[in-house]
């Protein structure tokens, strides 16, 4: 691709592609489940289980989910996923040491698509010594670990091969004094892919190289190395200096077609690769979707964000690329009317890609104090209320100018709420009491509620989960709702000041979608929020009115409300 002059003389962006080319799958090596872990989360292995089953429908090629050699409850969360899931290719990641390989491919013998990932000591000139490793020895233990896991794979698996930190060993062996790492590099791969390795990584450990390095590094390994034109090379970075997804895409250009991160760079440190950064990249920038295509369903994205983020209970940070929920949104005057005009000739003035090309569900107009009355009742409508123009501008707009903030659609509704449900209330609080039983993990709880005047008792017997989840099963023994229940998709308790004394809040968001991820604030939803000096207390009552309204509409709906 060059800037040339046409036969008129006008410059233009020649595109011409390279007779014989074709668009170029990149697959995607999903990490979340074990390099995830590095950076204090901690995946539960149910939490695993229904992570790696969400993942296996949205196009990702591999996902790593764990070391199962390093202790027996992960060796069983690892064969529980590979025993289950099915479609992507299921990774487990190992030292070279043999019985680890065996312990490894005994968690995924029972996979279709199982790989066998196994990694060295970082190979740098520093870690060398620091380790006191023989090069020489080190390269004989890569041979025959690799070569004992294509074994056990045999034909239906893959081998993938890792020798930390590469990308600065390739730097350093350009010095005359470290020399020597040529040959170590050379060979431990050369090794590898002689003994077997279908995947080839080359990991950016220390993140310290700057794109134009990570390319050279490549086309420099590639020299190195005899037989990569044979396998697939995978690139790993990390986000220590924010320029990770360059460092990765740099790395495509100069024939990666494995690229392997994190969602929102879970990870140690700063994090490895954010993956829907490298994906929407891929997917919706020209320079990189004319040559490269990935099977991540982009639409996704969005989704997998929140379902990440709800199992891990790390929250997406607010303005993340794509996925955060200020990642579509603006304030401007200016930009909202540009968006406007945009969308009557259907085009994107001042987004960089529709909200529904990466699942994004939030809306791209910011309520403030300086919006209009106009706009605030249009997102209301949007949102499924019926209030008139003039009942806004009376009632709802001097609460959103009492305060300098961003109204977002939880907020919203929290105020349209106090004029929607006035006088309406189904279903009053009282009170509740919970018992953890001694050398058990049996928890009761107990609940008092009014439902339509009417004096009512519910418990619920609960084993591992903690008391609000036991509290919450009481008040829905009390409604008996069944399947009609709306889901709980959001639960955030706070403190309301910086005290030990403080009170506590909590809002629920009930959502009747049957999308428990990446619910649409547009879809049916009820919201309940409510203080206690008590947090149990504070999480019923807003559970409690959320229901409330819940019901509420569901009356209304059948002709049934008496209010």
């Amino acid at each position: 691709m060059a800037i040339k002059k046409n036969e008129t003389g006008t410059w233009i962006l020649d595109r011409t592609q390279i007779p014989g080319q074709e668009r170029q799958e990149v697959e995607i090596f999903d990490t979340t489940l074990r390099d995830g872990e590095q950076g204090g989360v901690t995946f539960k292995g149910d939490s695993k289980l229904r992570i790696a089953r969400f993942l296996a429908n949205t196009g990702v090629s591999t996902i790593e989910v764990g070391f199962p050699s390093s202790t027996p409850l992960e060796f069983d969360t690892v064969k529980q996923i590979a025993d289950t899931v099915e479609g992507p290719h299921i990774c487990g990641l190992t030292t070279m040491d043999l019985e680890n390989i065996k312990r490894t491919w005994q968690a995924l013998e029972n996979n279709p698509k199982p790989t066998i990932h196994v990694f060295t000591l970082n190979i740098d000139e520093a870690s060398i010594r620091a380790y006191k490793a023989d090069p020489n020895e080190q390269i004989k233990k890569a041979s025959r670990a690799v070569a004992y896991a294509k074994q056990l794979t045999g034909g239906k698996g893959r081998v993938e091969f890792s020798a930390q930190n590469t990308i600065l060993a390739l730097s350093q062996s350009l010095n005359p004094e470290h020399s020597f790492l040529q040959e170590y590099i050379s060979k431990i791969y050369g090794h590898a892919i002689k003994a077997g390795a279908d995947v080839i990584n080359i990991p950016h450990t220390v993140a310290k190289g700057i794109e134009i390095e990570i390319q050279e590094a490549i086309r420099y390994f590639k020299m190195l190395v005899e037989g990569t034109d044979e396998v697939m090379l995978s690139f790993h970075a990390h986000n220590d200096f924010g320029v990770s997804v360059a460092d990765t895409l740099a790395a495509v250009e100069q024939g990666v077609r494995q690229v392997e991160g994190t969602w929102y760079s879970l990870g140690e440190r700063a994090g490895n690769t954010p993956l829907e950064q490298v994906i929407m990249n891929l997917c919706l920038k020209p320079s990189y979707n004319r040559k490269y295509f990935t099977a991540f369903k982009l639409e996704k994205t969005n989704a997998v964000a929140r379902f990440i983020e709800r199992e891990s209970f790390i929250p997406i940070p607010y303005n993340a690329p794509g996925i955060g929920p200020n990642a579509l949104r603006h304030g401007s005057g200016v930009h909202s009317d540009g968006d406007e005009k945009g969308k009557a000739i259907g085009e994107n003035i001042y987004l960089p890609c529709s909200p529904e090309d990466i699942g994004w569900t939030g809306n791209t107009h910011q309520i403030t104090k300086l919006t209009g009355v106009t706009g605030v009742t249009a997102r209301l409508e949007e949102l499924g209320y019926e209030f008139e123009k003039a009942f806004v501008r009376e009632h709802i707009m001097p609460v959103i100018k009492s305060r300098d903030i961003t109204y977002g659609d939880k907020e919203l509704r929290m105020i349209a709420d106090e004029f929607r449900y006035t006088g309406k209330d189904h279903i009053e609080f009282v009170d509740y009491a919970f018992n953890k039983f001694a050398n058990s993990i049996i928890r009761q709880a107990q609940v008092v509620l009014v439902v339509d005047g009417e004096k009512k008792i519910g418990e619920a017997f609960m084993g591992k989960n903690g008391p609000i989840n036991a509290v919450f099963s009481a008040i829905d023994d009390v409604l008996e709702l069944g399947e009609k229940k709306p889901k709980l998709v959001v639960y955030e308790p706070s403190n309301r000041g910086r005290t030990h004394s403080s009170a506590a809040e909590a809002l629920v968001v009930l959502c009747g979608n049957g999308n428990e991820v990446n619910y649409n604030l547009s879809a049916p939803v009820w919201v309940g929020k409510a203080e206690d000096d008590d947090t149990i207390t504070a999480s019923a009552k807003s559970y409690v009115q959320a229901l409330s309204r819940f019901m509420t509409d569901m009356k209304e709906k059948n002709g049934t409300d008496k209010n």
